[in-house]
Parts: C-alpha cells; structure tokens; sequence
C-alpha cells in the first residue's frame, strides 16, 4: 500500500476535523512525520482483527485504534473491513465502566465531533481498562 492509499484509509477512521488538521500537516513543514503516523495506522489497520476473530478471547483482547474526548474513551478491537466503518470495541462514557457492542464511526463522528483518533496508542488489555474504569 503507498502513502496516498494510506491516508485515505486512515482519514475514514477520523472525525472531520481531526482529518482536517491532519491534511493540512501533511501539506505542511512536518509533512514527513504526518506521512509516517498514516502509514504506522494504516499498518494497524490492515493488519487488526477482523468482526468475530477475537471473539472468545474475551478480556485478554488488545485494543488496535483508541479515540478520546473528555471523559469519552473508544477502544477499537475488531475492525470491519467492509467499508461500512461500524466496527466492534469498548467504550466508557465517563460512568465507571466499559460497554462492549458494535461502534458506528461515522454516527459517533456527527455526535461527537471533538473526538480524536489516538496517533500515540499503546494498547492494554481490555482487563487492564476496565480495571481502570470499574476500579
């Protein structure tokens, strides 16, 4: 995959306005270090789980993708490459747990368009972040 094709995957995994800024370092002086965060997620990406491949292993999974707002945390798991951008992962909404279901992308982007794609993600396991959450 080349870096055009790279950002073009990874901008349907933003919101609008992270994409923005995003496009807009890669048209600037720090150009190079927005090529290589694309293709570093464009990797993740391509390479996560699919819909149902980690199912089983319940709270040992790892995270791939991770957005942030707030108290709002989305930890992506398995990633529908179907192009519908409705994914399966955990998210906390602030109230001291982790729901498990299926994340709709671009319904949470229209929703919650100050939420950010995490560039910087070191994952855990879904046990370390509900310990986190649940205390």
């Amino acid at each position: 995959m080349d870096n055009k094709d790279n950002i073009n995957t990874i901008l349907k995994f933003m919101p609008k306005s992270q994409a923005m800024c995003f496009i807009a370092g890669l048209n600037g002086a720090e150009q190079e270090h927005f090529k290589r965060i694309a293709n570093k997620i464009a990797e993740i990406i391509e390479n996560a789980p699919a819909i149902y491949e980690t199912e089983g292993k319940r709270d040992k999974v790892k995270p791939v993708l991770h957005y942030f707002y707030g108290n709002v945390d989305i930890y992506i798991t398995e990633i529908d490459q179907s192009r519908n951008n409705k994914h399966f992962g955990y998210t906390s909404l602030g109230m001291g747990y982790l729901e498990a279901g299926y994340i709709d992308l671009n319904y949470i982007f229209k929703e919650l368009p100050e939420l950010n794609l995490d560039f910087n993600f070191t994952p855990k396991t879904i046990a370390d972040y509900k310990r986190k959450y649940e205390g």
